[in-house]
């Protein structure tokens, strides 16, 4: 009898086990696919770059100067793994193909770990089919003509962030369930990790659990506080590992400015910053017309499943005082902190778009998610929409997505790079929007590096997830410019004043192109 139980619950792991692998390749492969539609960004190229140096052996990038989120424990490893694995195979290293398998494998990540966090704490299969049902329309599927939806299809965005966030906060739960202290090791491993990649998990996670330390009165106050000791330690022990990397040779980061908004602003940022939660949830349907926005409206729900499950977690917390959820109080703070931090600093102001602020809120996307899965996963009513909304989407994801591929570089560029590869020489100057594609794309036989117009009317080098270099690297070789119409960095007056006169003109496509013999001595600035 009892050999009958083992064996079926074995069996039952196993298929579960079984079951997962292949939903999750399914899904892998779908991810790249839709990955593959969307275009990519001089930013998810430049930082492909920076791998391919780490896979070369610079794995302390000594001369690249990076964005404050460096993504050097994420996107930057991804990328240096994936190019080897991918030469291992007899394939170009440099493959643009990976430019959307990275991507795909971050977001698959963050998926399967919303689902891990959240299964692991729910027990019966009904509840756990309620909680993917809750799940599946806002990570899974998302709505996909949203312009949010376009974010998720590229790498360097945050998603890595995303994955140690959420296993810092579960295992800073599990620490405080059981005591045991290689759960207190991992969340600060963890949490180091994340915050070396990226300094909003310092807010959204280290932030969260020291806040969830001082409100959880019914712990041990010995565990509370080796947990707020534990992420200050991990904090401050990933700025540490960041500053002696740049002073004694590594990357540099660009200096993040980090200021309160002004008071005037205040009421704006808020707007901004829920306006964000909606185009997160693809629930932003304002401007448009009202028959061709149904699935947009319907979305409206799952952002109101989510901010009652908040409320209901918030209100739990209050009444029991002293005994407050952990994960779920967790994800709500960190979801708070990280609305609260946005809406109080400049960085509404300076992005602009309600489009490039969303993606500071990702990490309250994914509490919000996982803490509405956790809340509802039994309320049939709940989970009935959430099911109608998924279908829905689907429906109007395979009506709207792109028929084809849009590859790496549009049909201009490509034929730019076939004339650039047969007739020019391999070093150039071109606009940062398309620079890296184009030496992507090239497979590493182009090397062009961005530039941008000075206020002295002259071109210098944009440093910029780039190596440092100037102009006198072109010293005794012949180059290029690359000059993109209508304008983009800098147009033909401040090549001329900072190259002077080309020995060439030509023009392919929308470029014009300056060609510059191994012996021009020119009128640089740099």
């Amino acid at each position: 009898m009892i050999s009958k139980i083992f064996l079926g619950s074995f069996s039952f792991r196993n298929g579960y086990f079984i079951a997962s692998i292949i939903g999750l390749t399914l899904y892998l492969v779908l991810a790249v696919y839709v990955c593959s539609l969307w275009p990519k960004t001089s930013d998810q190229a430049s930082y492909f770059l920076a791998g391919l140096d780490v896979l070369h052996g610079n794995w302390r990038l000594h001369d690249w100067v990076l964005t404050p989120p460096d993504f050097w424990t994420s996107d930057i490893p991804l990328s240096a793994l994936l190019s080897g694995l991918w030469h291992l195979l007899g394939r170009p290293a440099g493959s643009p193909f990976l430019l959307m398998v990275q991507p795909a494998i971050l977001w698959v990540g963050v998926v399967a770990s919303a689902f891990s966090v959240v299964f692991l704490r729910l027990r019966g299969i009904e509840e756990r089919l309620g909680a993917a049902t809750l799940l599946l329309p806002v990570l899974a599927f998302p709505l996909m003509r949203s312009p949010m939806a376009y974010f998720i299809t590229l790498s360097a965005i945050h998603m890595g962030a995303l994955i140690y966030g959420l296993w810092a906060l579960h295992w800073a739960d599990r620490f405080l369930s059981s005591g045991f202290y290689r759960s207190l090791a991992a969340f600060a491993v963890l949490l180091c990790l994340g915050v070396i990649g990226d300094p909003l998990l310092a807010v959204t996670g280290a932030g969260a659990i020291i806040a969830y330390a001082f409100l959880a009165q019914d712990f041990a106050l010995r565990q509370r506080g080796l947990l707020v000791l534990a992420s200050l330690a991990a904090t401050v022990l990933a700025k540490a590992i960041l500053h002696i990397n740049a002073v004694t040779g590594g990357f540099a980061t660009e200096p993040l400015e980090t200021r309160f908004a002004p008071w005037e602003q205040l009421g704006s940022n808020f707007g901004t910053s829920v306006r964000s939660i909606l185009l997160l949830y693809g629930a932003e349907p304002f401007g448009q017309a009202v028959a061709s926005t149904i699935p947009e409206c319907l979305r409206l729900f799952l952002v109101a499943l989510a901010l009652t499950a908040a409320f209901k977690i918030a209100r739990s917390g209050w009444q029991s005082r002293g005994q407050i959820a952990a994960f779920p109080m967790m994800l709500l703070l960190s979801a708070a902190l990280n609305f609260v931090a946005l809406a109080l600093s400049n960085r509404i102001a300076l992005d602009g778009s309600p489009i490039a602020v969303a993606r500071y809120l990702f990490p309250l996307w994914i509490d919000l998610a996982c803490l509405t899965a956790l809340v509802w996963p039994k309320k049939g009513v709940a989970v009935s929409l959430a099911a109608m909304i998924l279908v829905v989407t689907l429906i109007t994801d395979y009506r709207n997505l792109p028929a084809h591929s849009t590859g790496l570089l549009s049909s201009d560029d490509n034929q730019l790079l076939s004339r650039l590869e047969r007739n020019l020489p391999p070093d150039g100057v071109g606009s940062w929007w398309s620079s890296g594609n184009l030496e992507v794309a090239s497979l590493g036989k182009m090397h062009i590096y961005p530039g941008m117009k000075q206020g002295d009317g002259t071109v210098a080098p944009f440093v910029h997830i780039r190596k440092k270099m100037d102009w006198h690297s072109f010293d005794g070789k012949a180059f290029f410019v690359l000059i993109p119409h209508p304008e983009e960095t800098f147009g033909e007056a401040e090549a001329l004043r900072t190259f002077g006169t080309p020995a060439k003109r030509l023009t392919e496509g929308r470029y014009t192109i300056f060609l510059y013999p191994a012996d021009h001595l020119p009128v640089r600035a740099s």
